[in-house]
C-alpha cells in the first residue's frame, strides 16, 4: 500500500528526492488536518457553547420528531453535542492517521508503519482535545471538562480501530488468491 499512489481514495503524492517537493508534499498531506483543526478552533468559541446551540437544535429535532421532545429537551440537546465530540474527533484521528500515513511511508514494514501512524494520530487527538478544552475553560459560557476529553479520545480509538480492522481485511483479502494457488500447489505434492 505504501507504493500505491491513492491513499483513502486521494492522491498522495509519490516520494520525491528533492527538499522543496518533499515538503511541499508534506504541507498538502497535513493540509487537511490543519483544516480541521481550525475548525475545531472555530467550534469552541463562545459563540458555540450550549447556550447558543439549544434553540436551533431544538427546532430542527421538533420539525423532525414533532413536540414532544421539549419534555427531555436538555437530555436531548446534551446526547447531540457529546455524539458530535465523539463523531468529530474520531473524523479527526482518521485525517490525522492520513497524513501520518503518507508521511511515515518510508517505515520498515507496512505494519509498523501503520501502527505508528494510529498511535500517533490518537496522540494528536488526546493533544488537541485536551487544549480544546483548557481553552474552553477560559471561556465565560463553556466548561472545560477533562470528561470530554477522555469522549474525544474514544471517539479517535473507536474509528482507529474500525479502520484498523478494515485495513487488516483488505490486507487479507488481497492475499488470498495468492495463498489459495499456495495451498493448491501444496496439495498436488
Amino acid at each position: 500500500m505504501a507504493s500505491s499512489s491513492m491513499v483513502f481514495g486521494v492522491y498522495a503524492p509519490q516520494p520525491e528526492t528533492s527538499a522543496p517537493v518533499l515538503g511541499r508534499n508534506r504541507l498538502r498531506a497535513w493540509m487537511p488536518a490543519l483544516a480541521f483543526t481550525f475548525l475545531l478552533a472555530i467550534e469552541s468559541s463562545p459563540y458555540l457553547g450550549a447556550d447558543h446551540t439549544s434553540a436551533p437544535l431544538q427546532r430542527v429535532v421538533e420539525a423532525l420528531f414533532g413536540y414532544d421532545v421539549c419534555v427531555h429537551w436538555e437530555t436531548i440537546h446534551h446526547l447531540i453535542r457529546k455524539t458530535g465530540h465523539f463523531i468529530g474527533y474520531g473524523a479527526f484521528s482518521l485525517i490525522c492517521f492520513r497524513a501520518l500515513w503518507i508521511t511515515l511511508r518510508g517505515a520498515t514494514s507496512r505494519m509498523s508503519c501503520q501502527l505508528r501512524a494510529h498511535g500517533s494520530a490518537l496522540l494528536l487527538t488526546f493533544v488537541v482535545a485536551a487544549a480544546d478544552e483548557f481553552h474552553q475553560s477560559y471561556l465565560p459560557n463553556r466548561t472545560g471538562q477533562f470528561s470530554d476529553v477522555l469522549l474525544d479520545t474514544c471517539g479517535g480509538v473507536a474509528l482507529c480501530l474500525v479502520l484498523f480492522l478494515m485495513m487488516q481485511m483488505y490486507g487479507w483479502i488481497k492475499q488470498a488468491p495468492s495463498l489459495r494457488r499456495e495451498w493448491v500447489a501444496a496439495a498436488k505434492v
